[in-house]
């Protein structure tokens, strides 16, 4: 049903329907059911002169609780106004809510709730569609609410709309349901399925049958929920980006069905966070693609958030595909800023730079040249043309900068599976692609993880093999040193790492992490060898870093590297070593340090 048949349905239901029953709107947590109500069914209602009263049922105890709710809503809706009620009483409802409005429009909070009820029930919804929300998360029994509802709608004449998500009405009952009601109003399901069905599901539906009478499954028109999204935001820069390309609705929405798990509250921290980035941004300095690229991550990112756990870092400095995605990466200072609130501006530029060189490898992308179109078609293809494609591919491998390095993890696949069913031979193809990937390696940062995080099935298990060494030795050519990672750990060099992190310690814990970016087992040898103010200067390093850190100000990486040196600090201050009594004191107060920074930090 679209939004358009929905609207046209629940008007139909308010001015004609006579059978005195209710109606169920149900769908998912987070599906839109909320946004739908208020942005679209309302509104819709208002324009065709109809009324309604939205009243929450979340965290409700009892019934009078949802007639005061009830009342308030059509009380506050007038306060204020013209033609506002004035109760000569002075008496009305809400000690919780109104109590900071004491004496507005005539109200006077003191009399007692018991002698207000004949004054709750007496309200006259006539005419008005009562849009109860949040029926699984009230505290009421599903009995004693739908008793209520059929009171409404039996013997009173109001017509009701609820909003719930059935499958979870059960669930917190003392019996726990689980129980999927898609499966009653499915067609399709055979009626030995049907018969399946727990008692107590039976016993719900018999109650529900007097009361309610057509459930609809809520199933939102997302394109449309994502256009009024985005012009709700209304940010200059998205705007813009969404006029210029009449396709990218649809391809956000796709998103919003399939990662957002057509879960619009997702969506919607997404882009406020995209939002509150890109205002922070000197966004005349970047690209729409970069810009889309930064949404797109944050709406994997925030799809894969839970209530409990935060995702950790999985990437290099700049970009993550894994917490991204392999075409739309995830901005290191976009995770920063969306899991620690904090914002650099400068390292926005250096992520665009390594945006850049990520978008560098894409374009000769396989669409564009013919004889990859080819490849990616080969089983529709004849041998002939196959192996010509194989032969003016290698011919292009002599340049670098013809097929983009991007392009290699599908093309090794193509030269050795593809080339081994045609009687190809690869090696030569495989060489030169590892040859590019070490002259592109030395001049960028990029992380070959995010080109060659994905492979292809293969079952022959002597291709297979060929192809995953393949796939290695081009990850490791592709491979960048940086500064931290060139770090000799000798001894001597210590004094110099000392006073360079002292002076650029921000610097060096650019992704919330620094501990991490070293090599563990090399740091224990070099500490081996270090004489007592080597080990002090060590000491300072990490003082100078971890000091003042706080929970969740590193990466859970760093912790994780902290507590396996300190482990194998131990095993060497235990073991044999060559330390005298002050270097064994320096060790002694390094490992109390250690445990002090992943105490501060866990």
């Amino acid at each position: 049903m679209t939004t358009s048949e929905l609207n046209n349905y629940i008007l139909h239901y308010l001015k004609k329907d006579k059978t005195q029953t209710a109606i169920m709107l149900t769908g998912e947590w987070g599906s839109g059911k909320t946004y739908y109500i208020e942005n679209d069914l309302v509104p819709f209602l208002k324009k065709n002169k109809a009324t309604s009263v939205v009243v929450s049922l979340y965290g409700l105890d009892d019934i009078p609780m949802i007639s005061k709710s009830i009342y308030m809503e059509l009380r506050m809706s007038t306060l204020g106004g013209k033609h506002s009620e004035t109760i000569t009483a002075g008496k009305v409802i809400a000690k919780n809510v109104l109590k900071n409005i004491t004496g507005l429009a005539g109200i006077n909070l003191g009399l007692d709730d018991k002698d207000l009820t004949e004054l709750y029930e007496s309200v006259n919804l006539k005419d008005k569609l009562l849009i109860l929300e949040d029926v699984e998360r009230s505290n009421i029994s599903v009995t004693g609410l739908l008793g209520y509802v059929n009171g409404l709608v039996e013997r009173d004449g109001v017509k009701v709309l609820l909003v719930a998500n059935e499958n979870e009405i059960l669930r917190k009952t003392e019996c726990k349901i689980e129980f999927d009601f898609s499966r009653i109003t499915d067609r399709n399901q055979s009626e030995k399925a049907k018969k399946k069905i727990p008692e107590e599901v039976k016993l719900y539906l018999r109650i529900k049958e007097k009361t309610i009478s057509d459930t609809i499954q809520f199933n939102g028109d997302f394109e449309q929920a994502v256009e009024q999204i985005i012009k709700g935001f209304d940010n200059y820069k998205l705007n813009m980006i969404f006029q210029r390309d009449k396709e990218l609705n649809k391809t956000v929405s796709n998103s919003v069905r399939n990662i957002c798990r057509k879960n619009l509250r997702t969506f919607i921290f997404a882009i406020q966070k995209t939002v509150d980035i890109i205002d922070k941004m000197d966004s005349n300095d970047y690209e729409d693609d970069f810009f889309e690229c930064l949404m797109f991550g944050n709406i994997n990112l925030s799809s894969n958030i839970k209530a409990d756990e935060f995702p950790k870092w999985e990437g290099n400095d700049y970009l993550s595909t894994k917490l991204g995605s392999n075409d739309m990466p995830l901005m290191r200072f976009s995770y920063d800023y969306i899991r620690w609130q904090t914002f650099d501006n400068s390292s926005v530029h250096k992520v665009y730079e390594a945006y850049k060189e990520f978008r560098f490898f894409e374009r000769h992308a396989e669409y564009k040249d013919p004889d990859l179109k080819i490849l990616s078609n080969y089983y529709e293809e004849t041998e002939e043309h196959v192996l010509l494609a194989l032969k003016n591919v290698e011919q292009k491998l002599n340049e670098p900068d013809l097929i983009g390095i991007h392009a290699y993890c599908k093309l090794a696949y193509y030269m050795i599976y593809v080339g081994s069913v045609v009687g190809f031979d690869y090696k030569k193809s495989c060489e030169l692609m590892i040859k590019n990937a070490k002259g592109i390696g030395k001049k960028t940062n990029t992380d070959a993880d995010i080109f060659f995080s994905h492979t292809y099935s293969i079952e022959e298990e002597k291709i297979k093999c060929e192809y995953e060494d393949f796939l290695k030795r081009l990850t490791e050519s592709i491979s960048f040193e940086n500064k931290q990672q060139m770090f000799s750990y000798a001894p001597k060099d210590i004094e110099d790492l000392y006073n360079d992190v002292c002076r650029n310690t921000y610097d060096y814990i650019t992704g919330h992490r620094f501990l991490s970016k070293y090599n563990i087992d090399n740091i224990v040898e070099m500490l081996l060898k270090s004489t007592s103010e080597q080990l002090q200067d060590f000491r300072g390093i990490l003082f100078a870093v971890y000091r003042h850190a706080g929970k969740g100000e590193f990466d859970e990486k760093d912790i994780e590297a902290l507590e396996q040196l300190l482990k194998n600090v131990d095993e060497k201050y235990n073991g044999k070593n060559s330390w005298d009594k002050i270097q064994l004191m320096q060790i002694k107060w390094l490992k109390l340090n250690l445990k002090q920074f992943i105490n501060q930090m866990s």
